[in-house]
C-alpha cells in the first residue's frame, strides 16, 4: 500500500515544483538569445522594404571595361514575380538606369544585365533605391545594395579620369612588335591646357605584359610628351591569350592636383589584336 507524503515531503515537492518551472521559463525567454558565431561573418545584406524580395546589383571583373553589371532579384516570396520593368536611382550615376523584366519564380533568383551610365562627380546627397514594375499593375521598391562596393570604385577612377582628362590626354599609340626582343608600346601624353596640374607617375604590368623580365611597373619622367615602353610577354600559357580579358588594359599611377590614384587606360581594338596574336608567336604557346 503507497503511503501519502508528510507534510515536509510535500513542502519540498512544492518547491522543487515551482524551481523547475521557473528554469522552463528562463530557457524559453533565453532562447531568443543567439550564441556568439563562430562562422565566417555573414555576407552583404539587400535592403528591401517589401519582405521576400531582395534586389542588389554586381559586376564581373570582365565587365568592367565595357560597363557592363547586373541586378539580381531574388524572390523569396511564396508568388512568382511578373516584372514589368525595373528602374534603379544612384547618386553615383549621371541617370537612371532602366532594365527591362521578366519571371522570377518564388524561391528563384535571377540576373539582368545593364549597362552603366556615366558616373557624376558632384557629390550630391546620396540617393539610392530600385523600382520594380510588375505586371499585374503594383511595385515595389527598396533601398538598393552594392554587393560587393564596386560602384565607389567605378565612380572614383570615372571622376579621376574625367579630372585628368581636363589636363592631359592620354593614349597608347602603334606598337612597334619585333620577332625576338622588347616590343615598344609608344605613350602619348599631351596637355590639354585648360585643367588643373597633372602628371603620368608609372605605368603597371598587365597579366599578359611585363616591361622587361620581371619589371611590373615603368616610370615616367615628369613632363614627357612620349614615353616609349618597352613590352614583352609575362606569361606563356595559352588559355592568357585566348582568354584575354584585361591583357592590353594598362594602370596607370597618375597625379591630378595632388590626389592620386589609377586610371585604365587600353589600347585600340586594332591594337589589342596585334599584341594578343604577337604574344602568341613569340611564346608559340611554349608554356
Amino acid at each position: 500500500m503507497s503511503r501519502m507524503p508528510g507534510p515536509h515531503r510535500r513542502a519540498r515537492l512544492s518547491a522543487l515544483s515551482a524551481l523547475v518551472a521557473a528554469l522552463i521559463a528562463f530557457g524559453g525567454a533565453a532562447s531568443g538569445c543567439s550564441a556568439p558565431s563562430t562562422g565566417p561573418p555573414p555576407g552583404p545584406t539587400p535592403s528591401s522594404s517589401d519582405a521576400g524580395i531582395q534586389v542588389w546589383i554586381h559586376q564581373q571583373r570582365g565587365d568592367e571595361q565595357r560597363r557592363r553589371a547586373s541586378v539580381r532579384v531574388e524572390n523569396d516570396s511564396p508568388q512568382a514575380l511578373e516584372i514589368s520593368g525595373i528602374r534603379l536611382i544612384d547618386d553615383r550615376l549621371s541617370g537612371a538606369v532602366v532594365v527591362e523584366g521578366g519571371r522570377v519564380a518564388a524561391g528563384e533568383s535571377f540576373d539582368f544585365p545593364l549597362t552603366l551610365p556615366a558616373s557624376t562627380c558632384d557629390g550630391g546627397a546620396p540617393e539610392r533605391r530600385w523600382e520594380l514594375d510588375l505586371a499585374d499593375g503594383t511595385d515595389r521598391t527598396g533601398i538598393l545594395t552594392d554587393a560587393l562596393g564596386f560602384l565607389d570604385g567605378l565612380n572614383d577612377r570615372d571622376c579621376l579620369e574625367k579630372a585628368l582628362a581636363g589636363s592631359l590626354r592620354v593614349s597608347w599609340g602603334d606598337a612597334v612588335l619585333p620577332a625576338s626582343g622588347l616590343g615598344i608600346l609608344p605613350l602619348e601624353i599631351t596637355p590639354t591646357g585648360t585643367g588643373g596640374d597633372a602628371r603620368v607617375v608609372a605605368v603597371q604590368s598587365t597579366p599578359l605584359l611585363q616591361f622587361g623580365s620581371r619589371l611590373t611597373r615603368f616610370a615616367v619622367p615628369d613632363g614627357s610628351a612620349l614615353v616609349e615602353v618597352t613590352i614583352e610577354p609575362q606569361r606563356c600559357d595559352p588559355h592568357v591569350v585566348q582568354e584575354d580579358k584585361r591583357g592590353t588594359v594598362f594602370a596607370l599611377d597618375v597625379e591630378v592636383d595632388g590626389r592620386s590614384g589609377v586610371v585604365d587606360v587600353p589600347v585600340s581594338d586594332e591594337e589589342r589584336g596585334r599584341i594578343l596574336s604577337w604574344v602568341a608567336a613569340r611564346c608559340d604557346f611554349g608554356g
